[in-house]
């Protein structure tokens, strides 16, 4: 992939993304207004049960599809098959698994949510699945547009159906889930037919050979992807721990806006994945992906400069003033929000390079960081300490990610945290590039 071409993917992607949060604020606003700080909070938890299996059942086929896939090692169309045949599998085992959290650890791991909204919740599992095995066969085929379609289609299908549920029908709870899961099955056939288009067809025959090699490279890859889903959300189970469904649905205000900084990094490393795994020319990538790290550093650092200004008025506005006190919490996140961004493109380029397991030691430092000071802070400080707890380990992930890379690329950290010579024309040259694919773009249509 060239340059030009990684920056209009990254382009659509950040586009996508901009789209995606304008249909989440709504959203976000819709399940505030309606359903209040406890409901808020209650209906987090009950869909952080789904989001939790998923992400520690998955195995991390993902990732290594995309990693497959860009390298051309097996037919699109076996992989396809065999990532369908794995996904009924896996959920399979996820909802037994569930059943069991509900049954025996409710009271443990969720407090104060009712065991209904759980069951519930559950039958999330399986659609999550197929849809993330399905999906990255688009990335990993860099069908960039295609990709982020999908995406789109999710968000609006659900502040389509939120809406219907919350305020048309009032059905609280447990509409907004039921939104979820009809969204899920919606998309999940646009993905499926989609990725069906794009590898030509489907092979269901199982291919011992595939899973064996991506299930070994996704294990890799699936505990990194673990510890940073702990990493960003440990901190929503130990809040309704110490203080309740009330603070956490304060507290998921204020995560929920400061994680939109991250449509850049999310951008930017989500089209670098398979461009690095493809990438024979080590010269290439030791020169492309500093520049893609410390372009969206900054650029981050600019938004969340922004968004400390501007939070108090967002909240006000967009949340009411009994959200008011997510305000703390979402000042408080901005520095480590910064620094990780530049550690997923990072930590990203480590995956492409077929070395997954070394995030692996990042994320445990960064998870027990994160546990350890959200225990001693929480309680001193409210949700504001829960928030400073995970700055302090977003940012030991970014150090963590820049000391494996650099060792990896023999590149120095100053390249990829500093700006350099030849930057601004470098971005003056590629802005008007793009300006002109979008003109080319613009004539077509009708």
């Amino acid at each position: 992939m060239s340059t030009g071409k990684f920056v209009r993917g990254t382009t659509v992607t950040f586009g996508s993304g901009v789209l995606n949060l304008l249909v989440g604020v709504g959203t976000s606003v819709i399940l505030a207004r309606v359903l209040g700080p406890e409901g808020r909070g209650i209906y987090a938890l009950a869909a952080l049960l789904p989001s939790l299996i998923v992400t520690f059942g998955n195995l991390g086929i993902g990732p290594a599809t995309v990693y497959y896939v860009a390298r051309g090692e097996f037919r699109r169309q076996e992989i396809l098959g065999n990532n369908v045949l794995l996904s009924l599998g896996v959920g399979g085992i996820g909802i037994l698994t569930g059943l069991i959290v509900i049954l025996f650890f409710r009271e443990i791991v969720f407090p104060g949510v009712l065991p209904g909204y759980l069951l519930l919740a559950l039958a999330l599992v399986p659609v999550e699945v197929f849809f993330s095995y399905v999906r990255y066969v688009l990335l990993g085929a860099q069908r960039i547009k295609e990709f982020n379609y999908v995406q789109i289609a999710q968000s609006v299908l659900f502040l389509g159906f939120i809406a219907l549920a919350l305020l048309g029908l009032k059905a609280e709870v447990t509409g907004a889930i039921l939104a979820g899961l009809i969204t899920w099955l919606v998309v999940d056939a646009l993905v499926f037919r989609l990725a069906k288009t794009v590898a030509g067809g489907i092979d269901l025959k199982p291919n011992a050979s595939y899973m064996k090699r991506t299930t070994t490279y996704g294990v890799q890859a699936h505990l990194s992807n673990i510890l940073g889903f702990l990493n960003y959300r440990v901190d929503m189970f130990l809040v309704n721990g110490f203080l309740g469904p009330v603070a956490v649905g304060l507290y998921a205000v204020g995560v929920g806006l400061v994680e939109k900084l991250w449509m850049i990094s999310q951008a930017a490393s989500t089209v670098l994945f398979p461009r690095v795994a493809a990438e024979t020319d080590e010269q290439r990538r030791r020169e492309f992906t500093p520049l893609v790290a410390r372009t969206v550093l900054w650029t981050t650092a600019l938004g969340a400069l922004a968004l400390a200004l501007l939070s108090r008025w967002i909240v006000l506005l967009l949340y009411s003033e009994a959200f008011l006190p997510a305000v703390g919490a979402l000042q408080a996140l901005l520095v480590g929000i910064v620094a990780l961004s530049a550690g997923r493109v990072l930590s990203n380029d480590i995956a492409g390079r077929g070395r997954p397991g070394l995030n692996i030691y990042t994320g445990v430092a960064a998870v027990a960081t994160n546990v350890i000071l959200n225990i001693i802070w929480i309680p001193r400080y409210g949700i504001a300490g829960a928030a400073w707890a995970s700055t302090a380990s977003y940012t030991l992930s970014f150090l963590g990610a820049l000391f494996f890379y650099c060792r990896l690329s023999g590149n120095r950290w100053t390249e990829v945290v500093l700006p350099q010579r030849g930057d601004w024309k470098l971005y003056q040259r590629t802005a008007w590039a793009l300006g002109q694919w979008v003109k080319a773009k613009t004539r077509t249509l009708p």
